[in-house]
């Protein structure tokens, strides 16, 4: 009889253990600041890698100065509007979408419809974001309100809710109105390298009238064409053909035409080759406001607004191409 007591007492201690364990793991799930980092984990749009990203065709970001419109045309984004459409940035494109993608939301602070001004997330908002499907539908509708306390952080409200949530992010940088923000200003083919090319001359007044040829021989040596004994820094030459084949301006040049713009008698030429026999000459222009010219392509859609600095770093006499005791 004092056996099956005992038994039963360590029956009824094993239960009660087990009972205090689970809830203990329970209390550590459940606890308000496990699910409180839970809540901070949870994607602001949960959806959107998984389905939404792929559906987006158009892009309307609104803010305190002013709307933009980017759309996908195909594979490649464009920046609508006036007579022609101009590229966009993908690279800034899918930086942006990732941003969306990686945003989460660290609490709801109420879904209280009135409370929406507090937080500047009413339906008369001027900070929203837009995601359009191919047919005009809106996928995602952000309203970005007022930034936390100490900011970093912004409070947000998704069209279709009444939940007013704290982001763990600033949306500031993206809700950049500016065409020049969005656009893709490389100048040329996005496929040209600096070592890439065989052949760069340049025309201009002054000292900037020569041509620079890898040798036929040395394909890793530059010469001067028609001076092959002036002995080249190939370190300086290349930094020269990586600058012209990075060649990015500040903006597009939408209101001027190439008469305007001094292209139809620049004040230089500048012609590269490639090695495999692709020709390619960039017009040099104008003022464009403070220190920035006009830049073209002579057969190339757009102009360009490009910073003096980056000018420099091409438009380089030979004898700063020169190795340092030849220029001696």
């Amino acid at each position: 009889m004092a056996v099956l007591s005992f038994r039963r007492k360590v029956l009824i201690l094993g239960a009660i253990i087990a009972v205090l364990a689970a809830a203990y793991v329970l209390g550590l799930v459940f606890s308000p600041a496990r699910m409180g980092r839970r809540e901070a984990e949870t994607p602001l749009l949960p959806d959107f890698n998984r389905n939404q990203r792929d559906l987006v065709a158009a892009v309307e970001l609104s803010g305190e100065e002013g709307s933009l419109k980017l759309v996908k045309n195909e594979e490649s984004w464009v920046l609508p509007g006036g007579a022609r459409e101009y590229p966009a940035s993908r690279s800034r494109i899918d930086a942006f979408f990732n941003f969306l993608a990686e945003t989460k939301r660290t609490r709801v602070v109420t879904g209280n419809p009135q409370a929406w001004p507090d937080f500047g997330v009413g339906d008369e908002a001027r900070r929203r974001i837009r995601l359009f499907d191919g047919a005009g539908n809106i996928l995602t509708d952000i309203i970005v309100g007022k930034a936390a306390a100490g900011g970093g952080d912004d409070y947000v409200r998704l069209g279709d809710s009444n939940d007013v949530v704290l982001s763990n992010r600033s949306f500031d940088y993206y809700l950049n109105v500016e065409d020049k923000f969005w656009s893709y200003l490389r100048i040329f083919p996005e496929d040209l390298e600096g070592q890439s090319l065989m052949r760069i001359s340049v025309d201009s007044p002054g000292p900037l009238h020569y041509t620079l040829v890898l040798d036929a021989e040395q394909r890793n040596l530059w010469r001067v064409a028609g001076q092959p004994q002036l002995p080249l820094d190939n370190a300086e030459v290349d930094l020269l053909a990586n600058n012209l084949a990075d060649l990015e301006g500040t903006e597009f040049a939408a209101a001027v035409d190439r008469a305007e713009a001094g292209l139809t008698d620049p004040t230089a030429r500048i012609l590269l080759s490639t090695q495999d026999d692709k020709d390619f000459r960039l017009l040099i222009g104008g003022a464009a406001g403070e220190d920035q010219l006009y830049v073209a392509l002579e057969d190339g859609p757009y102009i360009y607004k490009v910073s003096e600095w980056r000018l420099k770093g091409i438009l380089k006499p030979v004898d700063d191409l020169l190795e340092e005791q030849s220029q001696e």
